[in-house]
């Protein structure tokens, strides 16, 4: 290969994932702005991250869709909160929680076509957090106004994806 196509090859590669990655880091960056650092939160913001990253990326697949990580991020809050109802009755383990929550929303993500590991890490989170559930919907809110409006970012910015098609992707979702 010789330098020219190299350097083109390398700029596309640039322009592609740069950008990308800098609108996801700044976002998940300004959200824990507004938050405390907690074990919990550093978790959250990690998977939320990497989320981000996954909801920049210009291709059309469907793991990179708004409604897949959403649906992901759902099933993880419904199960992190009834593992959390379960500790109100029984105090169990951390352990007997992570698996708890491994294997569920792991199975669940399966189950509903929603593969994306980060919600498995968000869940994770969730249930270290400790606070009533209200704060945990909150919470799962703010996750998805964040991700909804990453991937609106990703639309406007990127030249290969128009903004009838980040609608047709939200029309999905909702």
């Amino acid at each position: 290969m010789d330098f020219k196509k190299w350097m083109k090859r390398k700029r596309i590669l640039w322009h592609n994932h740069f950008i990308p990655s800098l609108i996801a880091a700044v976002v998940v960056a300004v959200l824990s702005f507004l938050y405390n650092l907690t074990i919990s939160n550093i978790i959250l913001f990690a998977s939320v991250g990497a989320s981000a990253i996954i909801l920049t990326n210009t291709r059309s697949h469907h793991l990179f869709k708004l409604k897949t990580i959403i649906t992901a991020y759902f099933i993880a809050i419904v199960i992190s909160s009834l593992v959390y109802l379960l500790n109100t009755i029984v105090t169990l383990h951390t352990s007997i929680n992570l698996f708890l929550l491994i294997f569920l929303v792991g199975f669940s993500l399966f189950l509903f076509d929603a593969s994306h590991p980060p919600a498995i890490a968000s869940s994770i989170s969730f249930i270290l957090l400790d606070r009533p559930l209200i704060y945990l919907i909150y919470l799962f809110f703010a996750i998805m106004m964040l991700l909804v409006i990453l991937r609106f970012i990703t639309y406007v910015a990127s030249p290969k994806l128009s903004i009838k098609d980040f609608y047709k992707e939200f029309k999905k979702l909702i």
